[in-house]
């Protein structure tokens, strides 16, 4: 983390020596997944809030900007879980019955190319956007509607991922309103550790059903401020 944010920090100098305009804001996204596995066995629902800083630098002409973004996400995942297995005896046959939630938290750095179109930057624009996204897990835990059970997740967790981001906004002048799907490229759980474990009531193989990378719907709200002056 420690590598990235110096590299974060020479990339945004080495931009700001360049750039015709700039702008920073913040914004905060809401949205979520319903995945569901195509069995009754399995249901999961995905709700998600991240709260983003950021900064971007447009080009010569404004039409085109590259914006740079560090965010804190907050994910809350109901799911259940009731699947039959064989206990290990291999006499008995057992139900997960599995009604809980999962709470993760998790910093991204993400950096956004957006193709911008309207009047000029800090009046009012229109920009179809696409990039790309580095996530690290900092807190996984498995809570028990009722108390009865909760625990951390840590071999459960594939803590470093990379993801893609695809969108649309609409800027009035410091005012951004907007949509955008996210896709991780990997689970954030690591499946092969999971069902590495022996079928059990008191460990985590009732996670084997989950999926923590499905497309991701956003809707944003933000603030702004860009500076844009046009060159003879």
């Amino acid at each position: 983390m420690k590598q990235l944010s110096i590299l974060f920090i020479l990339l945004v100098i080495t931009l700001s020596a360049s750039a015709q305009g700039s702008g920073f804001g913040y914004m905060v996204d809401f949205g979520g997944s319903t995945f569901s596995q195509a069995t009754s066995e399995y249901d999961q629902v995905i709700r998600s809030i991240t709260q983003n800083g950021f900064i971007r630098f447009h080009s010569a002409s404004g039409y085109n900007a590259l914006q740079l973004m560090i965010g804190y996400k907050k994910e809350n995942i109901p799911f259940q879980n009731f699947s039959d297995f064989l206990a290990s005896d291999g006499n008995e046959m057992m139900q997960y019955n599995t009604d809980a939630e999962l709470n993760r938290e998790a910093w991204r750095i993400c950096m956004i190319n957006q193709f911008q179109f309207g009047r000029k930057p800090g009046r009012l624009m229109y920009s179809f956007n696409t990039g790309l996204f580095y996530e690290r897990t900092i807190q996984a835990t498995r809570n028990d509607y009722n108390g009865d059970w909760t625990y951390d997740l840590q071999q459960e967790i594939v803590p470093h991922n990379l993801g893609m981001i695809l969108g649309a906004e609409v800027r009035f002048n410091w005012f951004t309103i907007g949509y955008k799907i996210e896709k991780l490229f990997w689970d954030v759980l690591d499946h092969d550790y999971i069902l590495s474990q022996e079928l059990n009531l008191s460990n985590s193989s009732e996670l084997r059903g989950l999926k923590l990378n499905p497309w991701m719907n956003y809707l944003y709200l933000g603030f702004n401020i860009d500076f844009y002056s046009e060159k003879d």
